[in-house]
């Protein structure tokens, strides 16, 4: 018997426990283990002292140790040297129900509660952050969210905690990419929109990084989201911005590169400087029409002395321009045709026969002074 109590008390005092027992009068009839040994007590030293005395009545120990006494299983947090202990009282019963004892086991908790403070120092530092802070399993149920995240999406932690992410905010982007990627890789970074708790939507960019766990645990991803609505906003605002200008000096240069000259009431001179395009032949068109349409024009002047190249395109152009005018009334001469000009034009074999031809501009006013007579010169 004795060997086997030998043996009983080598394995309490090899771990890091203490277990002890205590009769219905208060003397300490067991105290063994190892975990003894930081509170500066070899097993068995307090075998045989009395609970209270040693103690002190007052005391919250002795005060468990009654309601054990008076059949009420507890466990309780206390201290001893220092240690920060965790202690199970378990009431003893005789043959008549009657409790005749107490057994229990006290443990070192000073680690755990030291990991569980930085725990929650980490998390407060977490909700301190602006950015939301969010972990979810693979499947998208939340199981973290910080204040961050409350206060971006609106959402409570209460409200959060357990539901899927993507059916919470309403993610809008290219999901399926970020998982495809976050497998693959154990990271990625995009962005995505979500839908706050009032119905706002935000832009976020965001990272989720895979959380594997080396015990078999199911993996868990990390997701930081920062709001970057309001940049966003102020991109496509400076976006619309620039393109406003680029229109405003379209037009501008538009206008510059077609001008439409009064040299009369009824006379109107449009100088065409530069290489000829599609775009510019249209614009040619527009500003004409545009003027014959807002003046009393009766005859239009197209001076193509500044035009480098005139080729079949420019030609066509410019018998469309003359026929739109013709149709509000006016009548279109032409002049500037210099002698290549000419020439290439005999080459294209392109059709003035309907235009008014004039060698410079000069004599082409004239032939509209006399065609309209000097009135308003």
């Amino acid at each position: 018997m004795l060997e086997r109590l030998d043996a009983v008390r080598a394995i309490f005092n090899n771990l890091d426990v203490i277990v002890w027992a205590v009769d219905s009068g208060g003397t300490i009839v067991v105290s063994e283990g190892g975990g003894l040994k930081p509170l500066g007590l070899p097993p068995g030293a307090i075998v045989g002292q009395n609970f209270y005395t040693l103690y002190g009545e007052s005391s919250d120990g002795v005060n468990n140790m009654q309601r054990a006494l008076a059949g009420e299983t507890l466990v309780v947090q206390h201290s001893d040297h220092g240690h920060a202990l965790e202690s199970r009282f378990v009431p003893v019963r005789g043959a008549d129900d009657a409790v005749v004892g107490v057994i229990g086991v006290t443990l070192d908790v000073s680690e755990r509660l030291r990991g569980q403070a930085e725990l929650r120092e980490q998390a407060e530092l977490l909700d301190l952050v602006h950015d939301a802070i969010i972990v979810r399993r693979l499947d998208g149920a939340i199981t973290y969210w910080n204040r961050g995240a409350a206060r971006i999406y609106g959402y409570s932690r209460e409200e959060a905690l357990g539901r899927d992410v993507h059916a919470l905010l309403h993610t809008a982007g290219d999901v399926e990419e970020g998982r495809r990627r976050l497998l693959a890789d154990g990271f990625w970074d995009g962005e995505l929109t979500h839908t706050c708790s009032d119905g706002r939507q935000v832009i976020v960019a965001t990272r989720w990084v895979l959380k594997r766990d080396p015990d078999g645990g199911p993996p868990a991803v990390l997701k930081i989201d920062t709001d970057i609505t309001a940049r966003k906003q102020a991109e496509e605002a400076e976006a619309r911005r620039q393109q406003e200008i680029i229109r405003a000096q379209a037009l501008a240069i538009a206008e510059l590169s077609t001008p439409l000259i009064p040299i009369t009431d009824e006379i109107l001179v449009m100088p065409l400087i530069g290489m000829m395009d599609s775009m510019r032949a249209q614009q040619v068109m527009q500003s004409l029409l545009a003027g014959l349409a807002s003046g009393r024009g009766k005859s239009v002047i197209l001076d193509i002395t500044g035009v480098p190249v005139v080729d079949t395109a420019v030609a066509n152009a410019l018998l469309r321009a003359a026929q739109a005018a013709r149709l509000l009334g006016a009548e279109v001469i032409l002049t500037g045709i210099r002698p290549e000009v000419a020439q290439t034009l005999v080459n294209i074999q392109a059709d003035f026969s309907d235009l008014i031809t004039r060698g410079n501009l000069q004599s082409g006013i004239a032939h509209a002074l006399g065609r309209g007579g000097r009135k308003g010169l």
